[in-house]
């Protein structure tokens, strides 16, 4: 008799068959289940002991930023990042010369911040399609408004403005980059600049002075750093010194000093030996006898590039800065509102806080200069803010006010938001603090150090209703030390009004 041909299986039969009789003995179960579990389960106790993520909570009044800024913190103190990052990095560095999510690798050496890659490589900021997606991001996000309003409240006084939007490393030395042609620019700013202009405010754009102070050997930009040379500064400097005087003034330093410092950009790989890769630069910096003053016709409005050689913060020098060498270049020192980041608003949030509090801070001026990082036109909150000056603060408000310092009791009714060691651009942070239950039982807006040189202090570390002892005394005495410093606010406007102090915590109670 004829043996029946045997059917051929399909593979997800074969499959089906092979599966169905797959053994696991005993041993082997408890064994894959014990590894799984310990798997899942030692992270996360390993990370609560590293340290307490649900710690971080801070509720800001509004929930989808407080969600954010928690996630944010979590991801930041991770351990497995702590762990995997920097040797990953390393690897990532050396064998095929990339960065990270905040900086990209060039040529020879050269880093770059994304933020000012992505100005230059992104849709033009003034699309409208870009306008109304930032818009629903919560910003305003059209840089000519904000502008065009702002040298509008300033002409009512008889004050000019004059603009400084400093271009970013990328749209000089995009060869460093790939080898395109440099200068580049994004497609919008010939038409912001068309717009700003036709409202009667001057642009000084450094574009093409910055690309021929190239192509005669020098640099306007460091290396393994954000922001200008001292040479690209002074540049700026003389420019913006012809404009307001119409006159060309040679600077008179009252010495010079070599500083040596590895950059923002390169601090930003967290790499643990960044220097095998990236060497320290040497620049020379000048000192001018010419600090900012306060009674000044000219009032500068700057970010970490007005303040990258004058704030001692940052590491590469002290008196060399962009308003001290303006006044130098003029003959006469500048007053200057000083705030690393966010040029779109900062410095102006800043004015407008102290004309609110009656300090017209306008008084007597004739300039006004506002300088910024170019890629705040794409990025930044151009936020429309009232200049009008204001009385001074209410009688019924009790806020504290000093004339010499003060040691107090007080309990903490509110914190403004830190950022975390390692992940703003910034190592050095200054935070709002409004105390209360003070003597006579009056309140105050206290600015304290929260963070220096990435490292958490006794103030970031406070929540509302910790009690505190803390040695008060008025912000004028200690302004110059960290107004420059970046600081986060309060939203509340009777908060504003109030006269700042600064304190130091001693303890907590």
């Amino acid at each position: 008799m004829n043996e029946q041909p045997k059917k051929k299986l399909s593979r997800e039969e074969i499959a089906n068959i092979e599966i169905g009789h797959t053994q696991v003995s005993a041993a082997q179960q408890w064994t894959l289940t014990l590894f799984f579990l310990l798997t899942i389960a030692v992270y996360p106790i390993c990370q609560c002991f590293y340290r307490l993520p649900f710690a971080e909570w801070r509720n800001t009044g509004d929930i989808q930023k407080s969600i954010k800024s928690y996630e944010s913190a979590i991801e930041e103190s991770s351990l497995l990042r702590k762990w995997l990052l920097p040797p990953a990095q390393t690897m990532m560095t050396s064998l095929f010369r990339l960065g990270n999510e905040k900086v990209i690798v060039g040529k020879d050496g050269w880093l770059f911040f994304s933020g000012d890659y992505e100005y230059l490589i992104n849709p033009g900021f003034l699309r409208p399609e870009v306008l109304v997606r930032r818009e629903k991001k919560g910003v305003q996000p059209d840089p000519v408004k904000a502008v065009l309003d702002f040298a509008r409240q300033l002409k009512e006084r008889g004050i000019r403005l004059i603009l400084l939007p400093v271009p970013g490393k990328p749209v000089i030395c995009s060869e460093a980059l790939n080898g395109g042609p440099a200068p580049r620019q994004n497609p919008s700013f010939a038409e912001f600049r068309r717009q700003v202009e036709a409202g009667g405010v001057t642009v000084l754009d450094l574009t093409e002075d910055f690309a021929a102070f190239r192509r005669t050997g020098c640099e306007p930009f460091l290396k393994t750093d954000t922001h200008w040379t001292p040479e690209g500064m002074l540049l700026a400097a003389r420019r913006l010194s012809k404009e307001i005087t119409g006159q060309e003034r040679d600077p008179h330093p009252v010495r010079s000093v070599q500083v040596t410092h590895l950059g923002d950009t390169a601090a930003m790989l967290k790499l643990p030996d960044c220097e095998r890769f990236f060497p320290a630069e040497t620049v020379t910096v000048a000192d001018y006898d010419a600090r900012p003053r306060r009674d000044s016709e000219i009032l500068l409005l700057g970010d970490s590039f007005a303040n990258i050689y004058s704030a001692e913060a940052m590491q590469w020098g002290t008196d060399g800065g962009l308003a001290e060498a303006l006044g130098s270049l003029t003959g006469r020192p500048v007053d200057a509102v000083i705030r690393n980041d966010s040029g779109a608003f900062a410095t102006r949030q800043l004015l407008a806080g102290e004309l609110k509090r009656g300090h017209d801070r306008l008084a007597g001026k004739k300039v006004v200069i506002w300088e910024f990082a170019i890629r705040e036109l794409a990025n930044g909150d151009w936020k429309i803010l009232d200049m009008t000056p204001g009385a001074v603060v209410p009688a019924e408000t009790s806020f504290l006010t000093l004339d010499a310092p003060k040691t107090v009791s007080a309990t903490v009714l509110a914190v403004s938001a830190v950022p975390r060691p390692h992940a703003a651009p910034y190592k050095d942070h200054v935070v709002s603090l409004h105390l209360g239950d003070m003597e006579g039982n009056t309140q105050a807006v206290v600015y304290a150090v929260s963070m220096k040189d990435n490292v958490w202090t006794a103030a970031a570390k406070l929540r509302p209703g910790d009690t505190v002892r803390i040695r008060l005394e008025p912000w004028e005495a200690r302004e110059s030390e960290f107004g420059s410093w970046n600081r986060s606010e309060f939203d509340d406007e009777a908060l504003l009004l109030a006269e700042p102090l600064f304190g130091d915590i001693l303890s907590d109670k």
